[in-house]
């Protein structure tokens, strides 16, 4: 679609009429953006169609384990300004009230997460007895 990731947030905030794509499956989301670019839908406004349809998924998830104060996003989503300002206004929109916290530093939380993982076990690795 010619938009960088970097263009991706602020281009999903100007949307004037999002639409929807699928929630539930990639391939399906794929199949109806690529319909929407053949009917000439605009570019912010299915970025904002994405940006809602993950925000609405995640709005059910996080209402179904009761999270209480706020959402902590990490990874390369947490980097995506439209996202994040369409998930707050969905928990908003839904009486859910929490705040949602990203971190520019958060598309790193996976990989700091893995190399901790991969310490411990080459620590217990190491300390098991030998056979």
């Amino acid at each position: 679609m010619g938009v960088t990731l970097d263009e991706v947030g602020a281009l999903s905030k100007t949307a004037d009429r999002p639409e929807m794509v699928s929630s539930i499956c990639a391939v399906l989301s794929e199949t109806d953006v690529i319909n929407m670019v053949s009917r000439g839908i605009s570019t912010a406004n299915i970025l904002k169609g994405i940006h809602l349809s993950i925000a609405t998924r995640l709005v059910k998830l996080i209402r179904a384990i009761k999270v209480e104060k706020f959402i902590g996003l990490t990874g390369g989503l947490a980097n995506d300004e439209g996202l994040v300002a369409t998930l707050q206004a969905e928990l908003d929109r839904s009486g859910t009230p929490l705040l949602v916290v990203a971190h520019k530093d958060s598309v790193f939380a996976g990989a700091i997460g893995a190399a901790l993982w991969g310490a411990f076990r080459v620590k217990k690795m190491n300390s098991s007895p030998q056979s």
